[in-house]
């Protein structure tokens, strides 16, 4: 898995390549939470992401949970039609702030 960061104002995205899964979530946790004290927004682009599972999602929920008890928001933009499937299947697009293109680098 790849990470790249980008930071905009109040606003840090991180574009990910790859796969979110049980061997690379460590690294990834590690790089997001260091994230958990600082911009208002923090904007996941998983535009490359290959692949997500079960515990990739658990953990952007409970991402999710943390960040909005800090006053914080999480947006996951430009997710590929296969990965938005697995979003849609577990209705985590119900409790996520998914978005695309535009819409995401806004931040509105």
């Amino acid at each position: 898995m790849e990470i790249r960061r980008s930071d905009e104002g109040t606003q840090v995205t991180l574009s990910v390549k790859g796969e979110i899964e049980v061997y690379s979530l460590p690294e990834f946790s590690r790089q997001v939470e260091a994230l958990l004290d600082g911009p208002a927004t923090v904007v996941l682009d998983l535009e490359a992401l290959d692949y997500i599972d079960s515990s990739g999602l658990g953990f952007l929920v409970t991402l999710h949970e943390r960040m909005e008890r800090q006053g914080q928001r999480l947006i996951l933009a430009n997710l590929r039609s296969h990965v938005t499937r697995v979003f849609k299947i577990t209705r985590l697009d119900q409790i996520l702030d998914i978005r695309s293109g535009n819409e995401a680098s806004t931040g509105a």
